[in-house]
């Protein structure tokens, strides 16, 4: 049976507090502080969630397409030097073109390790990722054939984007901003005799 006594409340014990004791005053910097970093892990969140949904059942016919989709996303890794690869692949570096490395990405795209590096002229950013494994699918019309390599163009998502298959592996070029004629002509650069390739035991062959 329950009791007929009064209990008091925590309303009740609440109401008989000091009332000199005032309101508690917060420190105005720690709570910017506070919401800057909220701010971050959502956005750390957000990139990370949209980096999963990108490796979730992604046959070999479609990774291109996913692999300019990462092109979205922000640096996450300092650039690599000349000489270094990325979790383990060799990347493409076009610094003796003209272009300022702005970063790297690692990613999982499907089966395969995406190592992407990013670059920019002009105000204009440019994203070129190596594919591990065998080559994929390459989407679009091949628009020309430096040294005998067949380069794609396809339009994704509003991105120009290349891509081409070299040393095994498949690599994909793509920008929004960069004129389709630069992003030709550096891939018939690249693939040039004369152009300065990496060691045949990286990655990009």
């Amino acid at each position: 049976m329950a009791s007929e006594g009064t209990t008091p409340t925590l309303d009740a014990e609440q109401s008989q507090a000091d009332p000199a004791s005032g309101p508690v005053q917060r420190d105005p910097r720690k709570t910017r502080i506070g919401r800057i970093l909220g701010a971050i892990v959502i956005l750390v969140a957000i990139a990370t969630a949209v980096g999963f949904a990108l490796t979730v059942g992604v046959s070999d016919s479609e990774v291109v397409v996913h692999v300019a989709a990462v092109h979205d996303l922000p640096a996450s890794r300092p650039s690599p030097g000349p000489t270094q690869e990325v979790g383990g692949l060799r990347t493409l570096n076009i610094e003796s073109f003209g272009w300022t490395p702005k970063g790297a990405r690692l990613d999982a795209v499907g089966t395969h390790t995406v190592a992407t590096t990013f670059f920019s002229r002009g105000g204009r950013v440019l994203g070129i990722s190596v594919i591990s494994g065998a080559s994929v699918f390459e989407p679009g019309p091949v628009v020309i054939r430096p040294d005998g390599v067949q380069v794609h163009q396809a339009n994704i998502g509003g991105r120009t984007v290349l891509s081409w298959r070299r040393g095994g592996h498949t690599l994909v070029m793509s920008s929004i901003v960069v004129p389709t004629v630069w992003m030709r002509n550096l891939a018939t650069a690249l693939n040039s005799p004369r152009a300065i390739r990496p060691p045949s035991s990286g990655a990009a062959g």
